[in-house]
């Protein structure tokens, strides 16, 4: 198997342009979290002893009761590849332990692989996740997030291998020259309580659809212009 390895991330205006064109074509599916439905997501391998999702006020919670856990809330299909999942997300409580908030992209519950987009409030970073059965290879990026303040969370799985993952308007990028199969997507909670919020997952072979409202169109004012600077562990 090929390593997992990070990339300096140079990438012009106009490969940008093309990729967001590109998935202007897909499908998006979305959820805003009004309807208090939750019946397509699920919480991956449940004990109920320690986790906890559920919808407040028009936003989805994601709770570990005690120190030590994670939990993943998923959607969406086992087909689905190369896609994008983005969202609004605040960490607002910790458990005692190092609370990491984030995204699971490419998730194979039951074959134990998954890509794996964290924030970490503690540490001070960002992490890149190739998470497959007890063999995690990790990439990890400075970056300060601050307790009860909302950031808008992106994370891209690009066909050519790139892992892309955008907070707010700074973007980190990896490259993995041996991709995960496709699948599932979702949300995940360590060792805190965190809230998120209109949930956007969009591809070639996702599907339309979702309990959620289409968002208007705004116009794009800039593109984002600082990228991480990755190095071999």
């Amino acid at each position: 198997m090929r390593k997992f390895a990070p990339i300096i991330a140079v990438i012009m205006i106009a490969c940008f342009s093309i990729c967001t064109w590109q998935l202007s074509l897909a499908g998006t599916w979305r959820d805003d979290f009004e309807d208090k439905d939750t019946r397509e997501w699920k919480i991956f391998n449940i004990d109920r002893k320690v986790e906890k999702w559920w919808i407040d006020d028009g936003e989805a919670v994601g709770e570990i009761f005690l120190p030590g856990f994670m939990s993943l809330w998923i959607t969406g299909e086992l087909t689905w590849k190369h896609y994008s999942l983005s969202c609004r997300a605040k960490l607002v409580e910790d458990k005692d332990e190092p609370p990491t908030i984030g995204l699971t992209l490419h998730d194979r519950g039951e074959e134990d692989s998954r890509y794996l987009f964290f924030v970490d409030y503690i540490f001070g970073t960002v992490r890149i996740v190739k998470a497959v059965q007890d063999d995690w290879n990790i990439i990890t990026y400075p970056f300060e997030a601050e307790i009860d303040t909302w950031y808008d969370l992106t994370a891209t799985i690009y066909e050519d291998g790139t892992l892309e993952f955008k907070i707010d308007d700074e973007v980190f990028t990896a490259v993995d020259e041996d991709l995960l199969k496709g699948g599932q997507a979702g949300l995940v909670v360590a060792d805190g309580r965190a809230h998120f919020d209109d949930v956007e997952i969009t591809g070639e072979n996702v599907r339309d659809g979702g309990p959620g409202k289409a968002r208007p169109v705004e116009p794009q004012t800039k593109l984002a212009t600082t990228w991480a600077k990755l190095k071999k562990n």
